[in-house]
């Protein structure tokens, strides 16, 4: 299944929360989100844009894996994702079978998910930047009904994955 999404950054949580319900959009997620990363030693799935990903969302545990497909307007990646029992268990498995974490993981961060028909909306806060809004969206066109009805243009969505916000905000403060 193909994901796009796009994330809007420096949010005012608040009044994008209270936009959301005006929607009908249903809280489904309030809590601590954990992750890793993992790749091989000769980062051959991050040279060819894959991600293999384990997350623990409060009880649940998913593995992910993700290839990038573009980023012109939104990040289109293929993504397939089960869920597994155990966090630590699967990142176990991905480690027996060579994989090892990649630098800087896992991260930890404080998500809040919305969902309205097959539109999910996260804000995500970590501690050490603002928080942003992610659309996730069958397609573009979907996401920019949403970017506007919630108060945002087009050019405030970002095409960009978590590392790119990263990147981002460690290149303002210097």
């Amino acid at each position: 299944m193909n994901e796009i999404e796009v994330k809007v950054l420096e949010v005012d949580v608040e009044a994008v929360e209270k936009k959301l319900r005006a929607l009908g959009a249903q809280k489904i997620f309030d809590g601590e989100v954990a992750w890793s990363v993992f790749d091989f030693p000769d980062k051959r799935f991050s040279e060819k844009e894959i991600l293999i990903r384990s997350r623990k969302l409060g009880q649940k545990t998913q593995l992910t894996i993700k290839r990038l497909l573009n980023t012109h307007h939104a990040k289109v990646s293929e993504e397939t994702e089960i869920e597994t029992s155990d966090y630590e268990m699967t990142n176990k498995i991905l480690r027996i079978i060579g994989l090892e974490p990649k630098k800087g993981y896992p991260l930890v961060k404080h998500r809040v998910s919305y969902t309205l028909e097959e539109v999910h909306f996260e804000l995500d806060t970590f501690l050490q930047l603002p928080t942003y809004l992610e659309i996730e969206a069958p397609s573009q066109i979907v996401i920019n009904q949403y970017l506007r009805k919630l108060g945002f243009s087009s050019t405030d969505a970002k095409p960009w994955g978590t590392r790119e916000v990263f990147a981002y905000y460690r290149n303002r403060i210097k």
